[in-house]
């Protein structure tokens, strides 16, 4: 089986959790790594048994045995590394957020295009099968009536922001904030179950450093109303509903789903929704799909993949770019 040779930017625990995903499913083997200083590209080297490890940019982009590369460094540093890593003629894997404008978007697209590669948005929960079974069973719906989507979970940097630091995933130099962080997962959620909102109005909560801590959006509709609330500054328990007129789907989570129920709007009566057992690393997921699609980009069901992919990554940073201005 042909393997593509993965190079990775960022030493965190999100890129130690893809480079395991990605040598699970056997699609991928790891080819090198970099990092801005040699002691700590070395050391990712040797941890991960990297063929390579760089600190220097030019050559890590250079480097004709890379064939993709996962961009998981600080939201701000995404879209100018994306597009270095295009315009090298690589595909490009990046974290989400994949920019923070629209316009920067376009741009990345258009070099994708010109450059003959893919560069794909690694919101990973898209891509779980349980989050595609709870699509299926939306879009089977009768009716739609609203939604209340909710993703909030306490970040331990924010203790750094009140001891009076100011962590990247915080700051407005870095594209910090929930919205960018946490809120993406909840908008991804609603366009991919109801498509694009007629307009979008939000509420932040600003922190000391200027981000939004947590917000809330509503997602406005021709006939129903989406909710989102998300934090980084807060722990929600409240769990994700979605309405019609004869049931409720009360969903534990927006990402990494594992329960889901069907409750009857007048008997309250409650039916347990059959879903899988989540996978060890929830990044597999995304790192098959995105493998498949960069194996074999002239197939046609990949084709379609990218087209729906596009679409609905435009969608979201279309929304969030509403969220930022207001």
């Amino acid at each position: 089986m042909t393997k593509l040779k993965l190079g990775t930017i960022g030493t965190s625990s999100i890129t130690e959790q893809f480079i395991e995903a990605a040598v699970l499913s056997s699609a991928y083997s790891l080819e090198a790594v970099y990092s801005r200083t040699d002691s700590t590209a070395n050391d990712f080297k040797a941890k991960f048994k990297a063929e390579k490890a760089y600190s220097d940019w030019e050559s890590f982009l250079k480097d004709e045995d890379i064939d993709v590369i996962y961009i998981a460094s600080p939201n701000s540093l995404h879209f100018k590394q994306a597009m270095a890593v295009l315009n090298h003629k690589k595909h490009a894997i990046v974290e989400k957020p994949m920019v923070t404008s629209l316009a920067e978007w376009d741009e990345l697209t258009q070099a994708a295009e010109k450059n003959g590669k893919v560069v794909v948005e690694a919101a990973r929960h898209i891509h779980e099968p349980n989050f595609i079974k709870i699509t299926e069973q939306i879009k089977a719906l009768p009716d739609v009536y609203g939604a209340s989507l909710t993703y909030s979970k306490y970040s331990s940097r924010y203790d750094k922001v009140l001891s009076g630091e100011e962590p990247a995933i915080f700051s407005t130099k870095f594209a910090g904030g929930a919205a960018n962080d946490l809120g993406i997962y909840t908008v991804y959620a609603a366009v991919s179950w109801f498509g694009k909102p007629e307009s979008v109005h939000s509420f932040s909560q600003k922190i000391r450093t200027g981000v939004d801590g947590k917000g809330t959006a509503v997602l406005r509709y021709p006939e129903f109303d989406v909710t989102l609330n998300y934090g980084k500054i807060n722990t929600s328990l409240q769990q994700s509903e979605v309405y019609s007129s004869e049931q409720t789907i009360v969903l534990d989570a927006i990402t990494g789903l594992e329960q889901a129920s069907l409750v009857d709007a007048r008997t309250r009566e409650e039916q347990v929704i059959d879903l899988d057992s989540p996978a060890d690393n929830p990044l597999i997921w995304e790192a098959r799909t995105f493998s498949e699609v960069m194996l074999q980009p002239a197939l046609e069901e990949n084709k379609l993949r990218m087209q729906e992919w596009n679409r609905l990554s435009r969608t979201v940073h279309e929304v969030l770019e509403d969220i930022r201005k207001q």
